[in-house]
């Protein structure tokens, strides 16, 4: 019976993520609501893929840690176990981190654009839908130094 209600309650949990998460409309950060941004177009000449590194917090560096000295408590007597706990946490704390890090990395375009006035930008963000390509037509929107591309209307 605990099993099944463990199984109904992991299973109502994905459900309800799937339902929240990721959402089909086009997502801006909260800091862009309501602020004034500039409007500039232009046309892309470059485009480069890159990596944007993923977030280092200390969730992944405790987490792993934990189960890495959980995993080595179970090894040896005295003096021994303590150190085969000691290291598990170490290594395991240093492995969650890098887990950590790779699983949130996210996949980006470095896109650089002609604009209209002659002057060349270059702007780095997440690929979140479709890829830009050399020749499409982007409007660069900005400010307080941040930038983002969209695709340009006719």
């Amino acid at each position: 019976m605990k099993s099944q209600l463990l199984h109904f309650a992991a299973a109502s949990g994905f459900f309800l993520v799937g339902c929240a998460f990721p959402s089909s409309r086009n997502t801006i950060k909260a800091s862009q609501a309501g602020v004034l941004q500039t409007v500039d177009t232009g046309m892309v000449i470059g485009v480069r893929d890159v990596t944007i590194e993923g977030q280092k917090s200390q969730l992944g560096m405790y987490g792993g840690g934990l189960i890495g000295g959980a995993a080595g408590s179970g090894v040896g007597n005295g003096v021994g176990k303590s150190l085969a706990t000691a290291t598990s946490a170490v290594g395991g704390a240093i492995v969650g981190q890098a887990v950590e890090e790779a699983a949130t990395r996210k996949r980006a375009q470095e896109i650089t654009i002609r604009m209209d006035d002659g002057r060349t930008v270059v702007v780095t963000q997440e690929v979140q839908g479709g890829l830009y390509q050399d020749g499409d037509r982007v409007r660069v929107i900005h400010a307080n130094g941040e930038a983002r591309i969209a695709m340009a209307g006719n």
